[in-house]
């Protein structure tokens, strides 16, 4: 037990949420079992740097001038799996089984990110070294490019995804356990205080009805036109924009707060390493649909207004949420003054709603993955 070695491979080129999720886990790894070998790798970053660079280009390039083509990618995901199953992962599987699997000899190998998922599959299967394969998508969705019959287990964001594995005769083997995407704790500790005592912490006026905002690490889903729509409304608000280590929009949004109206209280922050404070604070949650962003949300009982969904994934995190009725979503900036009135004066919209969220929520998902692994 002592000699367990885990390696948490991911990748932070395409958002920070897949990172962060595995951190949360060797946080919690390392509090549980300080003796074992606990680390966390990016995959492309380490078996090929410069197909990282070129991916990371490409997908920047896309949600910027053709989002469409990306969505396409994803409603496309079997052709797309096929290519990063074969020739593209027994490629990569050489340089991970040398720059990876040689070098940190890991028993454990958990994945939070799929773009090396299937070369981490073809070096368990080829590499002299063997080790149990975990693949932790970190999203309210689960697409082909994680699909691959070396996998030993999966763990699902919720129930209603383990279809999606079974469908795959392929993966009779694996384990599939429903524990939720991994979030760092301090989120689910923080719910166990009211939004009052956050606010009163945080400096905020506990009277008033409070706004976050953010797009994610890169400030994506038009933050300006949200605040804009916001300073419309007739009620204070208190409006928080977290703007990520997008600091040009951090810029634009301190200009255009410094000239709103009296009315409203509005603080622009950049990258902040207590979102989970901000996030206990408010009333209401308006982002778009990452999958990290959506649990943290559900692990502090926020109510979720989303906007602006990047293209794949976050399209079918928005599906999810809206068929089980846990979220708002806003298709144009005009409705989100709607949404906030609602929830503002109605508290029992606003109670119904958080026994929605209450059901696809998994605040103690980390806990639960890291027992798991610690106990394979």
């Amino acid at each position: 037990m002592t000699g367990r070695r885990i390696l948490l491979v991911t990748e932070e080129w395409a958002g920070s949420g897949h990172r962060m999720a595995a951190e949360a886990l060797a946080e919690a790894l390392n509090e549980m079992r300080p003796t074992a070998y606990i680390k966390v790798v990016s995959g492309l970053k380490t078996a090929s740097p410069a197909l990282r660079e070129i991916s990371r280009f490409f997908y920047l390039q896309m949600l910027r001038y053709n989002p469409g083509l990306w969505q396409k990618m994803h409603d496309n995901d079997k052709k797309w799996a096929a290519l990063l199953k074969k020739p593209l992962a027994v490629w990569l599987s050489k340089r991970i089984i040398r720059e990876l699997i040689d070098r940190e000899r890991p028993d454990i190998v958990v994945a939070t990110h799929a773009y090396c998922f299937s070369a981490l599959a073809e070096a368990k299967r080829k590499g002299p070294k063997k080790f149990r394969l975990i693949g932790v998508p970190t999203d309210f969705c689960v697409h082909r490019f994680w699909m691959h019959p070396e996998t030993d287990a999966y763990v699902v964001a919720h129930e209603q995804l383990t279809d999606a594995i079974r469908a795959d005769r392929r993966l009779e083997r694996a384990e599939v356990l429903e524990y939720g995407i991994p979030i760092r704790r301090t989120f689910y500790s923080s719910a166990l205080q009211d939004k009052v005592y956050w606010k009163e912490q945080l400096g905020l006026d506990p009277r008033l009805f409070t706004v976050l905002i953010s797009g994610g690490e890169g400030g994506y889903g038009s933050m300006e036109e949200v605040i804009r729509v916001l300073l419309r409304e007739e009620e204070p608000l208190q409006v928080i924009a977290v703007t990520g280590k997008n600091h040009e929009l951090q810029e634009k949004l301190d200009r255009l707060t410094s000239l709103c109206s009296p009315v409203h209280t509005v603080i622009v922050r950049g990258y902040e390493h207590e979102i989970w404070k901000w996030m206990s604070a408010a009333d209401v949650f308006i982002t778009k649909p990452g999958g990290i962003s959506i649990a943290e949300a559900l692990a502090v009982k926020t109510p979720l207004v989303l906007f602006r969904p990047l293209p794949g994934q976050e399209q079918r995190n928005l599906t999810f949420l809206l068929g089980n009725k846990a979220a708002f979503h806003a298709r144009h900036a005009d409705e989100i003054g709607k949404i906030v009135r609602q929830l503002r004066d109605s508290p029992e919209d606003r109670k119904e709603m958080l026994q929605r969220m209450a059901s696809l929520g998994k605040p103690d998902s980390t806990e639960q993955i890291a027992r798991y692994l610690l106990q394979l």
